[in-house]
């Protein structure tokens, strides 16, 4: 009997073990939420430097989607595993400030004035876990946050109506870092990311979260969900100073160079000069304001190797700070421009 006792209590003590290390295997979605894809979403949605979040530049069509946690809430949001945060990791391959972001959320509910706090982490963390090892590299120091309630926030089905946010200071990355949301302070609220699809993440594990129960950060994969085969990249768009890139030094980025709109401030008539290495199959200009609404969008400009030139009228315009994107079949800048009289 006390042979059995044993070896019931050595029975017990493996399933608590496997259970504290593998119990998170047991996180599932639901069928994702197919977002409406048309070609506004692909301009409208990438106001940045062409930091294209992860894999999104190698997919060819692809897919919008809120994908739903099948214990209640979304993966990529508030749900029944009350994770923190939420972020998206982007690779560093030359300096550059980073003035804001641009979120593009699918769902929201505000019952108590929560708080969702917008954050930029340094990826300095050392206690990460992907899918198949620990111990990574993961955010870490946060750089800045910006903290606004969750009744705020605009949602949207096709990103006509963005949520942006500009940083108090620009910060200057030189590594790898992540934009993301902290959820901590949301009390009741729920929110939920927009993300590419299932799949489409090109296995870069670049979506973060960080757990409630253990404060710890996990990969998508690395936390198991669907047993670790969510691979997708989160609808966060950096708003890049590009005079603090290269864009002025000469060099083309993705294919494209854009300068700063002149004058600036302006009154009533701008002028964009940008530069195509090559022909496009694509081409636009958009400007959107800091409450993310669309104001203007041109999607026949020109789309042929060269230098060219716009001009817009903005006479018409509120007083305030906006963001041109420039937008091909290859890439996206923006940069922010300022209307005073």
């Amino acid at each position: 009997m006390k042979i059995n006792i044993q070896i019931i209590r050595l029975v017990l003590t493996a399933l608590i073990i496997h259970f504290c290390f593998y119990g998170f295997s047991q996180r599932k979605s639901s069928e994702p939420v197919i977002i409406s894809n048309n070609q506004d979403i692909n301009s409208v949605k990438t106001p940045n430097d062409t930091l294209l979040p992860g894999n999104l530049p190698n997919v060819i069509s692809p897919e919008y989607v809120l994908i739903p946690s099948d214990n209640g809430g979304y993966i990529l949001g508030t749900n029944g595993w009350n994770d923190k945060c939420k972020c998206q990791q982007f690779k560093v391959t030359y300096k550059y400030h980073i003035e804001g972001a641009i979120f593009w959320f699918g769902y929201k509910r505000a019952d108590s004035a929560g708080l969702v706090k917008f954050t930029i982490w340094d990826m300095d963390g050392t206690d990460g876990t992907t899918h198949d090892t620990t111990g990574q590299s993961c955010p870490g120091t946060p750089f800045v946050s910006l903290s606004d309630t969750t009744i705020n926030i605009d949602t949207s089905s096709n990103l006509q109506q963005a949520y942006v946010i500009m940083f108090p200071f620009p910060v200057l990355v030189i590594n790898d870092y992540c934009i993301g949301i902290d959820l901590s302070s949301i009390k009741e609220d729920s929110i939920a990311l927009v993300s590419t699809n299932i799949g489409q993440g090109g296995n870069l594990e670049l979506v973060w979260e960080k757990w409630s129960s253990n404060n710890k950060w996990y990969t998508l994969q690395g936390a198991q969900w669907d047993s670790g085969t969510i691979d997708v990249d989160a609808m966060i768009l950096p708003i890049i100073d590009n005079t603090a890139g290269c864009i002025e030094s000469g060099e083309f980025i993705s294919g494209m160079k854009l300068t700063q709109s002149f004058p600036n401030p302006v009154e009533d008539f701008l002028t964009i000069q940008y530069e195509l290495e090559a022909n496009q199959d694509y081409s636009s200009l958009e400007i959107i304001n800091l409450d993310g609404k669309r104001v203007y969008f041109n999607d026949h400009i020109n789309q042929l190797k060269g230098i060219h030139q716009i001009v817009v009228d903005v006479s018409h315009f509120n007083n305030g700070t906006y963001i041109y994107i420039l937008s091909t079949s290859e890439a996206r800048m923006a940069k922010k421009l300022l209307i005073s009289r």
